[in-house]
């Protein structure tokens, strides 16, 4: 009697994890540590985009793709706004990022660029108004945490209950019989 409910949820699941790629955005999280090689301004940061199409190459910005960007920089906080943005291109199917743009203030600091060059370095540069300016250049290191999708995860894990008591009822079942 119940077994057409076992058959539904098997079902759902193998329907779940075969839903196409364009319906599972996938977003990846990349957290920045930058080290000062010449120049004083150095940090951490993180942000989050939404995995470009494969093949192509452009600019994320807030709305469009990057949903979340924060970095500290000698203990001022630079966050996510309108004028933020990450440019990327696809090298075969990897996705490189090029660099990340900040165009805000924050007191007297005022963050144009972070380039990021497949030599590992980046250039930070800080045109503070009254000839107090500075660039920095130094090391960057990237690292980068796939966030899985929720959908796949919960059919998967319905999936998982439902085998589960399935089994634990044929179990109690042969136990009854013998």
């Amino acid at each position: 009697m119940k077994r057409p409910l076992y058959v539904a949820v098997i079902a759902a699941t193998l329907f779940a994890a075969q839903i196409p790629g364009a319906a599972k955005a996938s977003t990846l999280s990349y957290d920045l540590s930058l080290s000062p090689i010449f120049g004083p301004e150095g940090g951490t940061g993180s942000f989050t985009i939404v995995t470009p199409p494969a093949g192509s190459s452009g600019i994320l910005t807030e709305g469009n793709g990057l949903t979340a960007m924060d970095f500290k920089i000698d203990g001022l906080d630079f966050g996510l706004n309108s004028s933020s943005e990450v440019s990327y291109f696809y090298q075969g199917s990897t996705l490189v990022l090029a660099s990340l743009f900040y165009g805000g203030t924050i007191g007297t600091d005022q963050l144009f660029g972070i380039s990021m060059g497949g030599s590992g370095l980046y250039a930070f540069i800080d045109g503070a108004s009254g000839g107090s300016a500075y660039n920095t250049i130094g090391s960057i290191s990237v690292s980068s945490t796939p966030i899985p999708t929720s959908l796949p995860l919960l059919a998967t894990g319905l999936g998982a209950l439902a085998m589960l008591g399935w089994w634990r009822k044929r179990k109690v079942g042969t136990a009854i019989a013998a």
